[in-house]
């Protein structure tokens, strides 16, 4: 069982309020010295296992939860940037995970502390004041609703307006409740596949695991830095863009098109 969870992201940057690790009844032994190695402080260790574990191929083993694992193990290593990896992984693998997602919304309010107080000190910099307006809004929002939620808040959505429409149209008569039943299925049926495309076409997103990463203009070293990225920052990707012979990857930053070297920016969907 997962132990319990201290609130506030106050809790999250001074070092407590995760939860422990994940662990089934009957885990393997190797789960169960990470388990060990986290619970007496050795995180080093117990990070370096799970690694180890996820990359056995074929283990029977639940993935899902040694990425939540890991992702615990990786914060409380200092690693906020693979933190965030391995706790995004295991939502896309287990989305109604509560403990995964709070964990990542309290880690990101970390990330979007830091970018307040660097912003905020001395002359500001323009670039971060436009990584913090690219971490707000609509496209933000509904990329972190995990699929249930967002069709459980669009039915109840549909819910509302059906209930007031219908109350509406049955003053009219039989006429009127036709009328009703016919441009509610019309409005559920166009609001259906309008949210569901924007829901499919948020694109994939990577991970900042290196601190200061550089965002350059083109895809190798030789190329000048446009802006150091912070730690734990989501880019968009190019989905039509792989990763380049040198390892670099096309991405977005606060609307800025760049390349990213691949051992600094890591693709959630890459397991």
């Amino acid at each position: 069982m997962r132990r319990l969870r201290l609130p506030g992201s106050l809790a999250l940057a001074i070092g407590i309020g995760l939860p422990g690790i994940a662990l089934p009844q009957e885990a393997p032994e190797a789960e169960a010295a990470a388990a060990r190695s986290y619970d007496g402080g050795d995180y080093e260790a117990s990070a370096a296992t799970y690694r180890r574990l996820l990359g056995e191929a074929g283990a029977d083993l639940d993935r899902a939860a040694l990425h939540y694992n890991l992702g615990n193990a990786e914060y409380r290593a200092g690693r906020l940037g693979y933190a965030m990896l391995h706790w995004e992984r295991s939502l896309t693998l287990r989305p109604g995970d509560e403990d995964a997602r709070a964990n990542v919304a309290l880690a990101r309010a970390v990330l979007d502390r830091r970018l307040t107080d660097a912003a905020a000190s001395g002359d500001p910099d323009t670039f971060l004041l436009e990584l913090l307006r690219s971490m707000q809004g609509f496209h933000v929002w509904l990329r972190q609703m995990p699929p249930a939620r967002f069709a459980w808040s669009f039915s109840a959505f549909l819910l509302v307006v059906g209930t007031c429409w219908t109350f509406l149209m049955i003053r009219r008569g039989r006429r009127g409740l036709l009328l009703a039943v016919f441009g509610l299925s019309l409005v559920a049926a166009t609001s259906s596949g309008i949210l569901l495309r924007l829901r499919l076409d948020v694109p994939p997103v990577a991970v900042v695991v290196q601190p200061g990463a550089a965002l350059r203009s083109g895809p190798g070293h030789s190329f000048p830095q446009l802006a150091a990225l912070p730690e734990g920052l989501y880019l968009e990707l190019d989905p039509e863009a792989g990763a380049s012979p040198d390892g670099f990857r096309r991405v977005v930053a606060a609307g800025i098109v760049g390349y990213a070297g691949g051992e600094s920016v890591i693709p959630v969907d890459e397991h």
